[in-house]
Order: C-alpha cells, then sequence, then structure tokens
C-alpha cells in the first residue's frame, strides 16, 4: 500500500529542523519528541512550561527531563547559552591526499547517545550475555513494571554505552525509586552523568547517592526561597547545584545571594546565570556574604580588580534572613511565587 499527505494539511504549517529526523528520530522516544514538537509548533522563542504540561497531561519534573535530551543535544538553548554552529550540508569535495595526522585519544563518551538498537539486536545481546538477561528481570523487580523496549534501549545504553555495571545501574534504579523519578529519560540523564564521571563501581555508586541526597535537600531550600513548585530537580539542575556545593564549596546563603544577583540583572530564573555569577565568585575567592561586598566595591573602583583576600570580618547582613529561609523550606508548602525585581 502506498501512502501520500493529504494536501489540504498543508494549509497550516510549522517549521521543524531537519536535524530532527535525520539525526534522532531513531535516538529520542516519543515523550522526548512530543514536547520538542510542541515548542516547535507554539511557542518557539519563550516556551510555556506550564502550558505545554497541561496540553500533554504531562508532568512538569518529567517534562524538564525530556526537555534536557534537547538541551544536551544542542536543539533547545537557556537563558545565556550560545548557539553552537553546525556544519551546512554540501556538495562532497574532491578527495585530496592530506598527510597523516595523529590521531587523538576520543572522549569515553560520546556527546550524542549512539541509535536505539532494534528489537532483534536486543534478543541477541540477551542471548550471547546472561547478565542482560538478568539486567533487565532485576530492573523490572526494582520499577514494578514490565520495561518493554525503551527501557531495555536505556538499560543496554547504560551498561554498553556508558560502562556502567548491573550491581550499579540497579543502586541508580533503586536511588530513582526512592525519589518517585523512573522515568526512562531521568534515569538516562542520570547514567550518563555517572557514566562521564567514571561511578562505575559500588563504594561510587554508595557516595554518590548520599551525594544527591545533599543536592535533593539543597534544591528544597532553594526552591522554597525562589518560589519553584517542582519538589525536585531535574539532572541537569543536580549538576549544577553538585558543583556549587561540593566544587565549589558554596554554602545556601551564598547560592540564595547568587539567586538575588541574578534577579537584579534578568528578572527570571536562570541557574546557568546563577552559574556564571558563583562561577566569578569562585575564582575571586568570594566565601562569604563580606567577601562578595567587598569584591563588588574592588571591581566598581578598578577595572582590573586584584582578587579578594579571604574575608575575616563577620557577614554582611544580608537582605534576607537564612533561619526564616530555612524554616520555610521545612514548613511551608512549595508554590510559585517569583520573586519581584526590586
Amino acid at each position: 500500500m502506498n501512502y501520500s499527505v493529504n494536501p489540504m494539511q498543508f494549509r497550516s504549517i510549522f517549521a521543524v529542523p531537519t536535524d530532527i529526523v535525520d539525526k534522532h528520530i531513531r535516538i529520542a522516544n516519543g515523550d522526548q519528541l512530543k514536547v520538542l514538537l510542541w515548542i516547535l509548533r507554539n511557542s518557539p522563542d519563550a516556551p510555556d512550561i506550564a502550558a505545554m504540561c497541561a496540553a500533554l497531561k504531562m508532568d512538569p519534573a518529567d517534562a524538564q527531563d525530556y526537555l534536557q535530551y534537547w538541551q544536551n543535544c544542542g536543539v533547545l538553548l537557556t537563558d545565556g547559552e550560545e548557539p553552537k554552529p553546525t556544519a551546512a550540508a554540501s556538495p562532497a569535495p574532491v578527495p585530496t591526499p592530506a598527510p597523516v595526522q595523529p590521531q587523538k585519544k576520543p572522549a569515553r563518551i560520546e556527546a550524542v547517545a549512539p541509535s536505539k538498537p532494534t528489537s532483534a539486536e536486543i534478543a541477541v545481546r540477551v542471548d550471547e550475555s546472561p547478565e542482560i538477561g538478568h539486567l533487565f528481570n532485576e530492573a523490572q523487580q526494582k520499577l514494578g513494571k514490565t520495561i518493554g523496549y525503551d527501557g531495555q534501549c536505556t538499560l543496554l545504553l547504560l551498561h554498553d554505552h556508558y560502562g556502567l555495571p548491573a550491581e550499579v545501574i540497579f543502586m541508580l534504579l533503586d536511588y530513582c525509586v526512592s525519589i518517585g523519578k523512573v522515568n526512562y529519560a531521568y534515569i538516562e540523564a542520570i547514567g550518563r552523568d555517572w557514566g562521564n564521571r567514571e561511578i562505575d563501581t559500588i563504594i561510587k555508586a554508595a557516595e554518590q547517592i548520599e551525594a544527591l541526597g545533599t543536592v535533593n535537600r539543597l534544591w528544597r531550600q532553594f526552591a522554597a526561597y525562589a518560589g519553584i513548585a517542582s519538589s525536585r530537580p531535574t539532572a541537569k539542575q543536580s549538576e549544577y547545584l553538585r558543583r556549587w556545593s561540593e566544587e565549589w564549596h558554596f554554602t545556601p546563603d551564598m547560592i540564595l545571594l547568587a539567586y538575588d544577583e541574578m534577579m537584579d540583572n534578568i528578572s527570571k530564573l536562570s541557574l546557568a546565570y546563577m552559574d556564571k555569577v558563583l562561577m566569578n565568585w569562585h575564582k575571586s575567592g568570594c566565601r562569604n556574604p563580606a567577601d562578595v561586598a567587598a569584591y563588588a566595591e574592588q571591581h566598581k573602583n578598578s577595572k582590573t580588580p586584584q582578587r579578594v583576600k579571604k574575608s575575616t570580618a563577620p557577614a554582611a547582613e544580608a537582605s534576607y534572613d537564612l533561619g526564616k529561609f530555612n524554616e520555610r523550606s521545612v514548613h511551608a508548602p512549595l508554590k510559585y511565587e517569583r520573586k519581584n525585581k526590586q
């Protein structure tokens, strides 16, 4: 049977980048394609995520995970993120001899995931490796559902491409179940992060799960202060919080100070903007609000400020009450209430 598109359907159309079909049609799952198509159809420049979730009957936290895929691929950009040039299609040049160049060591994990295996290829992997069959069966027990084709693809990606052994994947699944985030996009995002950072042993996985618990607690504090409704951070938000608290050793009051700095300049939530603020403070040696105040004064009086010495004076009084904010993060219900720009 031959098919053709009804010409009447072309009375109303919208643009879809060719890369979506050429590169991602086999990789992206159905929900990831849904959120992108909705954005392309309704509001490519400033999508209303709440309206999208209502239209698609989708949980906001899950939607953020699906959008994360397109951000990782460079299809969607966040505030402050510059577009990266892509190679345009052009006629193939006539090949000419070229000197042999030394090969660079390839990255441990490719930026874009490989194409999904077919059902036949999955069956072959199960037949040739009893560990894969055990991985699928145990995952079904932990998730409390039949994993199906999408789940099998995700588990194979974690095991074969990101290099996570089965026992580490089981710990990852246990963590996702414990926080109520068992969609495959979130599981894959956490697995990709673990693979990139070589979280590939039981000991490393246990340490990482403990660190994620700290990140979740920090998120609840931040969400209460910023008026964010989501009770759990997305994988990308967790990455920001982990860097700020674990790598740069910033306390919650410094993170909130960066939030106030962001709101004073762009009046909308952007963790990418906060990341740049905190990175600047980290490089400048600012460890508390007093350091920030001294650095700002120095920067104002000099075009080439020197590194700020660590302050020994008591921290300047902040524009918020950290004690009240901590109490509110524990007792107050989470609701969206955007802070107005001063």
